[in-house]
């Protein structure tokens, strides 16, 4: 039976008014260097999905990361607290199934998916631990919890926060090893944290000093 939604309270940050230009940031140099870096963490975690595996994208937002999963295979749907987000990504991906919806009381019913991702969204909800509840609840046995976050280590992230740069100024960043112990309740977890190096057009792949100071933590929790 789907559980009702009863919100926790508001996000740590309104996304809502950025629905029309969120995506921009994806078309700079930046933004597509740090892009691809992440989506190869996220490849080398998850692999492409098989026939009719379904994947709920909690925080979609505009439907970024929505987006990318379809490309991999996966029947994908998607859930954010913003109004605004919700309807950029359904104009955008008319062939996923998004609404508005509280991550910390998700309107699916238990095991309905066999993966559960957020990504970039823990940072800014009030009770990371409840959302991440809601997450392996929705996850079916077997199934994949995966996880992207700012990392709280990475001197790029430090630098916006000590700023008050929005969102960041807002977010309650995520080191590797909170990160790990809020996720491994669930299940063994693995982490990557690759950085962008060299020219923004021209990305590699490699640890930061430290194993684990990328901007970008990935994290898959096998249920």
């Amino acid at each position: 039976m789907a559980k009702p939604v009863t919100p926790l309270g508001p996000t740590r940050f309104d996304f809502g008014p950025l629905a029309r230009t969120y995506e921009q940031w994806y078309e700079t140099p930046a933004g597509r260097a740090h892009d691809r870096v992440q989506q190869e963490d996220v490849r080398r975690l998850l692999p492409s999905a098989s026939a009719g595996e379904r994947l709920l994208d909690v925080g979609c937002g505009t439907g970024h990361w929505s987006a990318f999963f379809c490309g991999m295979g996966y029947r994908v749907a998607g859930i954010d607290i913003a109004p605004e987000m919700v309807e950029a990504a359904r104009a955008a991906l008319p062939e996923c199934a998004f609404e508005v919806a509280d991550a910390g009381a998700l309107p699916f019913d238990d095991a309905s998916f066999d993966v559960v991702a957020s990504m970039a969204t823990l940072e800014f909800v009030p009770d990371p631990a409840a959302v991440v509840g809601e997450m392996a609840r929705c996850a079916r046995p077997g199934g994949v919890l995966l996880v992207g976050t700012l990392n709280r280590l990475a001197p790029l992230n430090r630098d916006r926060v000590a700023r008050g740069e929005a969102p960041y100024g807002s977010a309650r960043l995520l080191s590797p090893d909170s990160l790990r112990r809020l996720l491994a309740p669930w299940g063994p977890v693995r982490m990557l944290a690759s950085a962008a190096h060299d020219a923004p057009d021209a990305p590699s792949l490699a640890p930061e000093p430290g194993g684990l100071s990328g901007a970008f933590l990935v994290a898959k929790v096998q249920r």
